[in-house]
C-alpha cells in the first residue's frame, strides 16, 4: 500500500502548529516576565532575550515606552486568545513560580512541582 498524497504534508502541518504554539508561548512568557531590559525572563536564554530587549529599546526610542507597552499588551491579549488555554495557564504558572522563587528558597524540582500543582488546580 502506498502512502496517500497528503500523508507527508500532515506531519508538516503538525510540526508547524507545534512550532507556532511554542513560539507563541515563548513570546507570551517574554511579555509577562522579561519585558524591558530591567527584567530577566529566567527561561529565555540571555542572548536571545538581549536581542529582543534591544528591539524593544529601539521601539521605545522611536515611539515612546507607553506606546510600545500598549502594543505589547495588545500582543499579550491576542496570544492569550489564540493559544490553547492549557498553554496560557502553564506560562502563567511558570511566571508566578519564578516570581515566588525570588522571595523563597526553591530548587528547580520544587519550582517545577509547584508550577504543575498550580496548573492542575487551575491557579
Amino acid at each position: 500500500m502506498g502512502r496517500g498524497k497528503g500523508d507527508g504534508d500532515d506531519w508538516g502541518k503538525v510540526f508547524g502548529i507545534l512550532l507556532g504554539v511554542g513560539l507563541g508561548a515563548v513570546a507570551l512568557y517574554y511579555i509577562q516576565a522579561g519585558r524591558g531590559e530591567e527584567n530577566d525572563a529566567a527561561l529565555i536564554p540571555d542572548d536571545l532575550e538581549g536581542r529582543i530587549d534591544l528591539v524593544v529599546k529601539k521601539l521605545n526610542g522611536r515611539f515612546g515606552k507607553a506606546w510600545v507597552n500598549l502594543g505589547l499588551d495588545a500582543i499579550e491579549l491576542y496570544l492569550k486568545a489564540i493559544l490553547p488555554w492549557e498553554v496560557v495557564r502553564l506560562v502563567s504558572a511558570i511566571y508566578q513560580v519564578e516570581q515566588l522563587s525570588k522571595t523563597t528558597q526553591m530548587d528547580g524540582q520544587a519550582k517545577q512541582q509547584t508550577a504543575v500543582n498550580w496548573v492542575r488546580r487551575g491557579a
